[in-house]
């Protein structure tokens, strides 16, 4: 998938950078396990011992977690932050694999409920960070996302 080159994509990236780059990188004891597996897990990063050493706070890629938990934590936000997830952290993995990872975890969707849910967290990471959003939807997007307003059911 190509995605376009704006402040959101690029705020994104370098969150799903930091987040699941930190697990693989720090060989800090799990290695093989999933950076999407973690994330959920505990919340954002793995614990990281008792080395206080290199710990930045208050990161930008911190801030875009912050709205992914606000976004979690909300009612209906579930889905769409785990999708949010899925999509950056494991965004080598196919697509039909991620749609697979998110089942093992509950969430389960079709490719037309995961692109809706997609949108919605980004609108709101976006929304979060003020920044803009303005990705164009298609008509048959559109719909998904009316009926998605209105209570319909995405599976």
């Amino acid at each position: 998938m190509t995605r376009r080159s704006t402040t959101l994509e690029s705020r994104l990236t370098e969150w799903a950078k930091e987040y699941t780059g930190y697990v693989r990188e720090a060989s800090i004891g799990w290695p093989g396990a999933s950076p999407m597996a973690q994330i959920m897990k505990y919340h954002g990063r793995a614990p990281q011992g008792l080395n206080p050493r290199g710990v930045e706070t208050n990161t930008a890629a911190d801030e875009v977690e912050r709205a992914v938990r606000a976004l979690q934590a909300q009612d209906k936000g579930w889905a769409p932050a785990c999708i949010i997830r899925c999509e950056y952290f494991e965004a080598h993995e196919e697509k039909h694999v991620r749609l697979s990872h998110l089942r093992s975890i509950g969430v389960i969707v079709r490719e037309v409920g995961y692109s809706q849910h997609l949108r919605i967290a980004k609108v709101h990471v976006a929304a979060w960070l003020r920044v803009p959003f303005d990705e164009p939807v298609s008509e048959e997007e559109r719909l998904g996302l009316a009926e998605l307003m209105l209570g319909g059911l995405i599976t």
